[in-house]
């Protein structure tokens, strides 16, 4: 059996050091290396992807989180044939987090996957019929991934996007009027963020501890309220990890759905983001004022149970 490797060198944690022992690790374990390529500019990924997919029996990628929703794109245009695998070495590594894999070792992270991984599932979310992995959002703080600059991740890591989110939490939040539907339920509410994922968390902290990838279901957060009380008690969890969304129920809504339709009443929001570093293909106008969300196709994965 082969493995193919899909590596991207700008990530902020990417080394030659651990593109070697990587290929090793796996070598070790009887595998052959077919190729190892890399990824040259954004969405190169997909084309990668579906080159390399029906010739290798598994195919890793080595990079950031969006490298992985570029791997999920590619992987829900086509029949897939290889088994997936992630290690990250971005900046704040959500998709370790899902993995169940280092987010700051990357030979931690490759030593655990070539000894207890073993094959999977991972769901992944169609929005107006765009595949994603692993949130899609709009609002206060969503343009921080691809807002914040490379070389301050580079140097600064995960407190680079606290950097780049001070300048917009000393704004005050847009709000937007909204109706959804999901779970045989349409209510209207007014939130300033919206968060719609399959992950444990986004943007570096755990929001969700029992949040399965592979249970048919995402997770949605809106924010209906929010004051500088608010954040200044939110901030310092933020940067331990440790923010439990149980103590902020009267702040927001939060369910699990398998499908969910958005309807935007007035203005839609400015931004919407596929994932992290990743803005949406898609941009809704005055015209198109609705975002229907259901799960999409299983992707075949390869991670540690626990």
């Amino acid at each position: 059996m082969n493995f193919s490797i899909i590596y991207n060198p700008i990530a902020s944690r990417f080394t030659d050091e651990a593109l070697s022992h990587f290929i090793k690790s796996f070598e070790n374990k009887g595998l052959t290396l077919y190729k190892a390529v890399k990824s040259e500019y954004s969405g190169h990924v997909i084309p990668l992807i579906k080159e390399l997919d029906p010739v290798s029996d598994y195919l890793f990628t080595l990079g950031g989180d969006g490298t992985v929703n570029e791997a999920v794109r590619a992987f829900n245009d086509i029949e897939q044939h290889s088994i997936y695998g992630h290690i990250s070495v971005g900046t704040t590594n959500d998709m370790a987090n899902n993995f169940n894999l280092s987010r700051k070792n990357a030979i931690e992270s490759i030593n655990k996957l070539a000894s207890e991984g073993v094959q999977t599932q991972m769901d992944s979310i169609i929005v107006n019929g765009e595949p994603v992995s692993y949130v899609s959002s709009f609002g206060y703080v969503a343009p921080v991934p691809y807002l914040v600059n490379v070389n301050l991740k580079k140097k600064l890591g995960h407190a680079a996007y606290v950097v780049s989110a001070l300048p917009i939490l000393a704004r005050k939040p847009e709000w937007v009027n909204l109706r959804y539907t999901a779970n045989g339920e349409t209510k209207e509410i007014k939130t300033c963020l919206a968060l719609i994922t399959t992950s444990k968390g986004m943007g570096g902290i755990t929001l969700y501890h029992n949040a399965d990838m592979n249970d048919g279901k995402f997770e949605v957060f809106f924010l209906e309220k929010i004051s500088p009380k608010l954040i200044a008690e939110i901030f310092p969890h933020y940067l331990s990890d440790t923010v439990d969304f149980s103590k902020y129920s009267k702040y927001c809504t939060c369910f699990s759905t398998d499908k969910m339709t958005i309807e935007f009443i007035g203005m839609p929001p400015k931004y919407d983001l596929d994932n992290d570093g990743n803005q949406a293909s898609f941009h809704l106008t005055m015209h198109e004022r609705k975002l229907e969300f259901s799960i999409g196709k299983k992707i075949k994965i390869l991670k540690p149970l626990k």
